[in-house]
């Protein structure tokens, strides 16, 4: 199998341990280093911090091997920090001063360097305007947060599609980005976001890396900053997607030079910061663990539902344990306020899990299944578990109810395939143009669709060589029951009789129009009451959803499917 663009993501060496620290109810790494000057990383949100999550965590690393005590944190409301009172830009201001006292009182630096990266940058120049930052990094930053949502508006058109090629359903007061519906509060205070009417920070060096929005270098070298600018080679392809997110490798070397510049004089051994605190909330209080090379985060109920089976979330794709829009953080403090323990965990590979030896992600890797096995290790407290994940996630999910008789029920969204043959390309097979037969016959009629293929935008060859692909893989799982009319105990289908057998049980979820309904058809049947009657129950199909079920109606139905899945386990 070969994957060539995400090794670029993961290459080099493993990271700089980092140990997972708190500060006012949110979540940070911090990477020590003998040097007194410290860096604070400023992410980007939602869907672009996703996308560069892991290069962002490399270079955290970076620096922290570079002598500088290194801090990365989400913001309130993002990742797996607490959510804030009040959702606005000034909340996020307010949190990267906290940053920066944390690192101060717990590193011991004495000088500040801030590193922003998108938005992000905005945020940390913003959070300058004090005084008190020795360097500022502005890595491809926003002169306002109308230019910000603007683009965020224009991504998601491309980003967020239903499985049949249809726009996805934007409510305008609530927009999606990428999967992430940032709040009212946000959105309004971004709005209102402009450097261009804001005095300069009176931040003595400033680097700034990619187009210069609205002269922001020649402002900033008026109000007296040593200013170095240049481009942001690779932009594009660090954010545009988490699987296939390529490190900027020359950025980030631009980055730790300028870091290293004038550093002041060592302290000398590091300093480490105190263990991380609980992140606590209504009705639910979180924990980080780390066990063997995974990293996961345990939230536990208030109020304890002592007969009731723990749910492990799995990874879907590469996206970290918060899930793709930070839907599966949502999700665990929602059934923790009910009474119910869970661990959302990131395989090897994934957010602040270590590398994979073969520095490709985890999908479909058997060897993965050890890792998850190691989660329901750390919950299963005699009582079973649930397991649940979306794509790559439900795939897992499918193969542990089948070979761990600990795992009493999983709900699975969005099952690609029920095997994965290891010799099948994973970039190809993944591609979203690569859609369901029934998909391809509904963009057929849309007017759209032919305008696009007579102008070159749509592979039509690589779409007939799909359908060819799907057909005779039909044709021979026909064949199959020919000459075999009965499962075997390998099947599918004889997969599902046994774990039936032994009393779980397997919710299968499905965005309409999903290319995983096909794979349902091939092996449990085409008849909706064939499959009914092998799993026990039909196949459920949510409407005018995208592959992620990132709608309000989707999140709200997936969490009460589980919650009833969890209540009659």
């Amino acid at each position: 199998m070969t994957l060539a663009t995400p090794d670029k993501a993961f290459a080099g060496a493993t990271p700089v341990s980092a140990v997972p620290v708190s500060f006012e109810n949110m979540l940070g790494w911090y990477g020590a280093g003998f040097s007194r000057r410290g860096i604070v990383l400023c992410g980007t949100l939602g869907y672009e911090q996703i996308s560069a999550g892991r290069g962002w965590r490399r270079l955290a690393a970076d620096l922290s091997a570079a002598g500088f005590p290194t801090l990365r944190f989400d913001y309130p409301g993002e990742g797996d920090s607490a959510d804030p009172d009040q959702p606005a830009v000034e909340t996020m201001v307010r949190a990267i001063k906290s940053a920066v006292r944390f690192l101060r009182e717990q590193g011991g630096v004495e000088e500040i360097v801030l590193v922003g990266l998108r938005v992000g940058a905005t945020l940390a120049l913003l959070s300058a305007e004090d005084g008190g930052i020795d360097r500022l990094v502005l890595l491809a930053p926003f002169a306002s947060g109308r230019a910000y949502l603007r683009e965020m508006n224009i991504r998601a058109k491309t980003i967020d599609q239903l499985p049949d090629g249809r726009p996805f359903p934007q409510d305008p007061a609530s927009p999606v980005f990428g999967g992430f519906r940032p709040a009212a509060g946000l959105l309004a205070s971004l709005g209102q976001v402009d450097l261009a009417k804001l005095p300069p920070a009176p931040v003595p060096d400033v680097l700034i890396l990619g187009a210069d929005p609205a002269g922001l270098a020649g402002r900033l070298r008026a109000g007296g900053s040593h200013v170095t600018a240049g481009p942001f080679p690779g932009l594009a392809p660090f954010l545009s997607n988490a699987l296939i997110s390529e490190t900027p490798t020359e950025v980030f070397a631009q980055v730790v030079a300028f870091a290293k510049q004038g550093a002041a004089a060592p302290l000398g051994a590091p300093q480490l910061p105190a263990p991380a605190s609980p992140i606590t909330g209504p009705g639910w209080t979180e924990t980080v663990i780390r066990f063997s090379e995974n990293v996961g985060i345990v939230c536990e109920p208030e109020i304890p539902a002592s007969d009731k089976p723990p749910v492990l979330f799995l990874n879907s794709g590469v996206n970290p344990r918060s899930g793709y829009g930070r839907q599966t953080t949502e999700l665990a403090r929602s059934l923790a306020a009910l009474g119910f323990k869970s661990l959302r965990m990131d395989l090897r590979g994934v957010g602040d899990s270590g590398d994979r030896p073969d520095g490709k992600p985890p999908l479909y890797s058997a060897d993965a299944l050890d890792e998850a096995r190691a989660g329901i290790d750390r919950l299963d407290e005699g009582r079973g578990v649930v397991v649940t994940g979306n794509c790559s996630g439900a795939y897992f999910g499918f193969h542990l109810l089948c070979t761990d008789p600990r795992v009493r029920t999983a709900v699975i969204s969005n099952l690609y395939c029920f095997d994965w043959d290891p010799n099948t390309d994973l970039s190809t097979a993944l591609k979203p143009s690569f859609r369901s037969p029934a998909t391809y016959a509904s963009l057929l009629r849309q007017k759209g669709t032919w305008q696009r293929a007579l102008r070159g935008e749509v592979k039509v060859g690589a779409i007939a060589s799909r359908l060819v692909s799907v057909a005779l893989g039909r044709i021979g799982q026909m064949a199959a029951k020919i000459l075999q009319p009965f499962p075997s105990a390998a099947s599918v289908a004889g997969r599902c009789a046994a774990f039936r057998k032994r009393g779980a049980r397997l919710l299968l979820i499905f965005s309409e129009g999903e290319a995983g309904l096909g794979e349902v058809a091939m092996h449990l049947g085409r008849s909706p009451s064939k499959v009914a009657k092998r799993l026990g129950h039909p196949v459920i199909l949510l409407p005018d959803t995208d592959h992620n079920m990132s709608t309000a109606g989707a999140q709200e139905r997936m969490q009460r499917i589980i919650i009833d899945a969890i209540s009659t386990t």
